[in-house]
């Protein structure tokens, strides 16, 4: 008996792809309806790069996330963008005392003929903020540098700044920090103070001789600068945040011929210029806690002119070290402020702080995701949830990659020595507390 076989040309798109029996059409048919039985999980599982499954999920994490207040020790304080001088007890973070000391520059190579007379030396300082209370009389104090200050030198918050001034009181002056307005009641760009200072600088400054004043650099071995510094207030107080390029010395002095002659000499943005601040923690609601890891406070505190910063310590990290299998596609970290104990109202705080960690070399760094843009990376007060949030998307991909090894964080104040502007968050174990949120893809 002979067998008959019907061929058949298949074609798709003009292409002939292939001859078939009748009986492999049978088969191919019979082995689609087995493989697409209801409840097979395992189709498809071949597609996936070794053999894996994936699921994503959405991990939030909350309560296990501690946090503690710790002195904000060895910051930079040359160079500040304000000088905050003067006392301050702030209901929560107890006093601090502010000061600075800068070089004051030549103007000119000064003229004075024999028969100058010296009239008066008045510095000049220029404020455009004020921190604390409005209503406290600050007394601000005037020495002159012994010793010298260098423009290139970085002076760190632990720096004993009044050790490079004289005994020797220049001047005082006390007043009440108070915004003159203009007619339409709004405040002036500059308010300004004036003290006079020791006539003996002023009449030591008029026997320099040319050769003396021919430079700023010769000039400066003969004048170093001065310190300011204010009184201790008994009771709330201020920090008065001045302009330090509106920090000058006016010299006033008359001839024989002429009258009301003026020489000055000013702070610039080529003098070398210091913060200085003292803290008395003993009268703050989180003093008998500070620097330690044993007790946890319900709230932790945020001060600049290197006052504290908070350390985060989030031990389930750990877990996501021993795995590879993780893609992180989010990771965030939401900080909610204490916005009765902050009390914004009356203290500004800031309106963005930044989130770092120490590296191998114990050196204070931020996260990668902070090289994508400073928006991404963010930290920026959001009014609405009364929060700040930081996306920590690489740093945690390098924490699963062991290519970092701690998994505790700091925050910090973005501007450490040129600002007042502080904030209490709530703390791992407080009611609203320090949330994780992470969005990750898991490979089987």
């Amino acid at each position: 008996m002979r067998r008959f076989y019907y061929k058949k040309l298949i074609t798709l798109n003009n292409r002939t792809i292939g001859t078939f029996t009748l009986s492999g059409v049978l088969l191919i048919v019979s082995l689609i309806f087995t493989a697409c039985q209801k409840g097979d999980e395992s189709l498809g599982r071949s597609l996936i790069p070794g053999n894996a499954f994936v699921y994503s999920r959405n991990y939030e994490e909350t309560g296990t996330i501690k946090a503690y207040t710790f002195t904000d020790e060895k910051v930079r304080m040359d160079h500040p963008g304000f000088n905050y001088v003067g006392s301050f007890n702030d209901p929560v973070f107890g006093r601090t005392d502010g000061a600075f000391a800068a070089q004051f520059r030549l103007a000119s190579n000064p003229d004075f003929d024999s028969s100058a007379k010296f009239d008066s030396l008045i510095l000049r300082l220029t404020y455009k903020r004020i921190y604390g209370d409005t209503a406290t009389a600050q007394t601000f104090k005037v020495y002159e540098l012994t010793s010298g200050l260098d423009y290139d030198s970085k002076y760190l918050s632990t720096f004993n700044l009044k050790s490079l001034a004289s005994p020797t009181l220049l001047g005082s002056y006390s007043f009440i920090p108070k915004f003159r307005t203009d007619s339409a009641k709004t405040d002036t760009t500059i308010q300004y103070l004036r003290i006079r200072l020791s006539d003996s600088l002023g009449q030591r400054f008029m026997k320099m001789d040319s050769l003396q004043m021919i430079s700023n650099e010769i000039f400066l071995q003969n004048f170093k600068g001065l310190y300011i510094e204010a009184d201790a207030a008994a009771r709330k107080g201020t920090l008065i945040g001045l302009t330090p390029t509106g920090s000058a010395m006016g010299l006033y002095y008359h001839t024989t011929s002429k009258d009301s002659l003026f020489f000055g000499l000013s702070v610039t943005t080529n003098s070398a210029n210091v913060a200085a601040f003292k803290h008395d923690y003993r009268g703050s609601l989180f003093g008998t806690h500070l620097n330690q890891e044993l007790i946890q406070d319900t709230l932790a505190y945020l001060q600049p002119t290197g006052g504290t910063k908070i350390k985060i310590n989030m031990p389930t990290l750990e877990k996501w070290k021993d795995s590879t299998q993780y893609t992180i596609s989010r990771a965030t970290l939401v900080f909610y402020v204490d916005t009765l104990m902050t009390d914004a109202r009356r203290y500004e705080m800031p309106e963005r702080i930044y989130l770092k960690y120490m590296d191998s070399t114990n050196t204070e760094v931020f996260p990668k995701d902070s090289e994508l843009s400073s928006t991404y990376y963010n930290g920026i007060y959001d009014a609405t949830t009364a929060s700040y949030t930081f996306n920590i998307t690489r740093h945690l991909e390098q924490i699963v990659k062991k290519e970092v090894t701690t998994t505790s964080m700091y925050l910090v104040a973005t501007d450490r020595s040129g600002s007042a502007n502080r904030v209490v968050l709530k703390g791992g174990n407080s009611s609203k507390p320090i949330k994780l949120q992470v969005k990750y893809t898991r490979y089987q």
